[in-house]
């Protein structure tokens, strides 16, 4: 009796102590859970112009001209897609367009490229974006010297459109303008500085649904919407299907001030 009644002694003892375990661990891993911060989704990478990138070359390396292309008069353009990562390092490039002698070149010189990290919002991110070299054979008397130049201005096409790819893989492209005129201004405001900031609303369908001023200088705001409220834009796509979108856009006239 007397060592059945101790070990029922010992187990009143444990009970409570055995009870307490599992709910400690739970309050430990609840606690845990509300410390820690929930990180917000942001882009893997973001895709910019290729005047955009030229501005950010911190070593540029240029193709050297191949000698069988110039012995063959080869000459042409080269269009390349290329992904920068956070350190400027070109990590991956590909070929859009261009004789196979003179890609071979421009990738080669890409190798040995750098650029300045791109920041998204103060932090270095992936950078997908375009860039191109321009070839041309010059013949003077008996020699032929090749010229190689970068690509200011990249024909416009939908894969080269700034926009973002999300988490999810989701390319979202920004809307680019594709036609409509520049403000026509009054002859007594010819020659004046004036700037006009503004908030454009562009449907499904590519035509502006409303104007907003965000701030401007007044003789200048009414010209501006006029035209701004005639043009046509590729309308922003998500995943490839056009969906409306807000951008912001300003106008600026004369010296700047």
């Amino acid at each position: 009796m007397l060592r059945t009644a101790a070990i029922m002694v010992l187990l009143t003892a444990l009970h409570p102590f055995a009870l307490s375990q599992p709910t400690n661990a739970s309050n430990q891993l609840v606690q845990a859970q509300q410390a820690t911060p929930v990180q917000p989704t942001r882009p893997r990478r973001i895709r910019v112009s290729g005047a955009v990138m030229l501005a950010m070359f911190e070593r540029k390396t240029m193709p050297v001209y191949p000698d069988e292309a110039l012995l063959k008069g080869i000459r042409g353009e080269v269009i390349l897609n290329i992904e920068v990562d956070d350190t400027g390092k070109v990590v991956l490039c590909s070929p859009v367009e261009g004789d196979p002698l003179l890609v071979a070149a421009s990738v080669e010189a890409l190798k040995d490229s750098r650029f300045r990290p791109y920041l998204l919002n103060g932090t270095p991110i992936w950078v997908e974006t375009q860039l191109g070299f321009h070839f041309s054979v010059e013949k003077m008397g008996g020699s032929i010297t090749g010229k190689v130049e970068c690509i200011t201005s990249i024909p416009d096409r939908a894969e080269f459109r700034t926009g973002v790819e999300t988490d999810a893989g989701v390319i979202v492209l920004d809307p680019h303008k594709i036609s409509g005129g520049d403000p026509k201004l009054p002859p007594e405001l010819e020659g004046k500085s004036g700037s006009v900031y503004l908030a454009i609303t562009v449907g499904a369908d590519g035509k502006v649904q409303d104007v907003k001023v965000i701030s401007g200088d007044q003789p200048f705001v009414g010209p501006v919407v006029d035209a701004v409220k005639r043009g046509v834009y590729e309308p922003r796509l998500v995943d490839g299907k056009p969906s409306a979108a807000m951008i912001e856009d300003s106008y600026h006239f004369g010296p700047r001030r």
